[in-house]
This record gives structure tokens, C-alpha cells and sequence, in this order.
């Protein structure tokens, strides 16, 4: 496994939450200058209970930190890191393959990250701030309805006519 793929996948995770490495590590219940030492590629191997904390935090899977993007198919459940991570082909292809159930999952995270960045936009000082914010809110919003839209048409929820007016 190449060490700086978790060091690269920690800190692409951590600046799509807009969050400071001394928040990263109040979540995951570690040390700011773990954080920062693998950040920074001074911790070459972090634990993987340290990975698995960071993962936890961060609202991904331990094997999101220690791949990088484009490997390949995708398998396992639905993520906000994977959402805003995925190129847009990738994201609609993942979302035509989910389960109503991880597509639910999915609305769910997005709609409370956009709730966040909203919380974090009336708390923002300054523009330059204020307008990275509203441009994650526009990024989280669009990936939001496009899931919204795969609910509303899931194969799940499609029920035959056939079957709702017999013998017509």
C-alpha cells in the first residue's frame, strides 16, 4: 500500500468537509499532530486504527483513504466522499447500479452536509470565505437532486399497472 495515498486521500477529505486538521482530530478522537504528521507525510504508516478513526470521522470507509480515485469499479455502499469525489459519469453509472436503500442513504448525508455548509456560510467571515461556501453549496446541491431524482424513479418504487388496475 503507498503511504501517500492515505496522505493525499486524508487531506482531499478533510478540505471537502472545510474542516481544519484540529477539528479532523477532535472527531476521530486522535491527536492534532497525528493528523498533521500524516497530512504531511511525516507519518509514512499510520495505524490502521488510526486510519479507521480518520475514515470514521470523515463519514467514508477505511479502504476510501487507502485507494485513490479511478481505481476501477466500484463496490460497497453509497458515500458523501465518494459523491463528491466521483466524476460525473462515475456518479450517475453509481447511482443507475444503487439500491433504493444506499440511494436514501446517500440523500441523507447530503442533505445534512448541506445543512452544515449552510450553518458554516451565516458563520463565515469574510467573502472570499463565504463564497468557497456557496460554491459547496451549489456542488452538494446538485449531486443532492440528481440522488433525489434516482429515488423518485427507482425500479423499487415502480409498480406494474398491470398489477394496480387487473383485468383492464
Amino acid at each position: 500500500m503507498d503511504r501517500s495515498e492515505v496522505q493525499s486521500r486524508v487531506v482531499e477529505f478533510r478540505e471537502e468537509r472545510m474542516w481544519t486538521q484540529g477539528w479532523l482530530a477532535e472527531e476521530a478522537g486522535v491527536s492534532p499532530t497525528t493528523v498533521s504528521g500524516i497530512e504531511s507525510g511525516r507519518i509514512l504508516r499510520p495505524h490502521f486504527g488510526t486510519v479507521k478513526k480518520l475514515a470514521q470521522a470523515l463519514g467514508v470507509e477505511p479502504r476510501e483513504l487507502l485507494s485513490t480515485r479511478g481505481n476501477g469499479a466500484r463496490r460497497g455502499p453509497l458515500s458523501f466522499g465518494w459523491a463528491m469525489s466521483s466524476r460525473e459519469e462515475e456518479f450517475e453509472e453509481g447511482l443507475e447500479e444503487a439500491s433504493l436503500g444506499g440511494l436514501l442513504g446517500l440523500s441523507r448525508e447530503l442533505g445534512e452536509e448541506h445543512e452544515r455548509l449552510r450553518r458554516l456560510y451565516g458563520e463565515a467571515r469574510g467573502v472570499e470565505q463565504r463564497r468557497v461556501i456557496k460554491g459547496r453549496i451549489r456542488d452538494v446541491a446538485a449531486q443532492h437532486g440528481s440522488v433525489e431524482a434516482s429515488i423518485a424513479y427507482h425500479q423499487d418504487l415502480e409498480s406494474p399497472s398491470e398489477e394496480e388496475n387487473p383485468g383492464e
